[in-house]
């Protein structure tokens, strides 16, 4: 009896393991929303991480974790820490690559992981009132004997998909209540408020 348990537990070890192995490496989760806005004003926020907490669903749902901002307010160098309080962890989101007024290339650090983000910006349905579909994405990739991070990896569009597009729709009330011009710097995050 014994024997025949751990046969049946060597035969799961052994199919997890293979499933984990024929699990795709990399993991891309985005999602998209049509703002009414004018594309570079779209692109002008989200390039500016002044803005990110108007908007961000992560600032939402803890506004008392410490942001600063580092560098530059905007464009590659821009960078946004915080820490959330009684844990030891801490967050960095940073701009590495900016190509008006279409695409915005970030990094985000959680702790001991680090991810890609992006940000892309469409202009559709053109003419005078043409509106800007916004894209936020990240990619993962995991290493060749990442099998944790395969497995973690089936569950991200769930996980980080619902606050992107949780995040979208805060990005879109946002714009839409400054009838296309650009949003005024907010008072809650200036580069000038933080030491160092």
């Amino acid at each position: 009896m014994a024997r025949r348990m751990l046969s049946v537990l060597l035969a799961i070890v052994v199919a997890i393991i293979v499933i984990g192995f024929l699990l795709p490496r990399e993991v891309v989760v985005q999602r998209s929303e049509v703002i009414d806005t004018r594309p570079d004003i779209a692109f002008a926020v989200l390039n500016n991480l002044t803005y990110f907490n108007e908007w961000s669903p992560w600032y939402a749902r803890d506004p008392d974790a410490g942001y600063r901002l580092e560098g530059p307010a905007a464009g590659v160098g821009s960078t946004l820490v915080w820490a959330e309080a009684g844990d030891t962890s801490s967050g960095r989101l940073w701009i590495t690559r900016s190509s008006p007024t279409e695409a915005i290339d970030l990094r985000l650090a959680l702790g001991e992981t680090e991810t890609e983000n992006f940000f892309r910006v469409q202009a559709v349905d053109g003419g005078v009132n043409e509106h800007a579909q916004v894209t936020w994405g990240m990619r993962m990739q995991f290493g060749v004997f990442d099998l944790t991070g395969r497995y973690v990896g089936l569950m991200l569009p769930s996980l980080v998909g619902s606050d992107y597009q949780r995040g979208l729709e805060r990005l879109k009330r946002y714009l839409e209540d400054h009838d296309r011009e650009m949003p005024p710097l907010p008072e809650t995050v200036q580069p000038s408020d933080f030491p160092g």
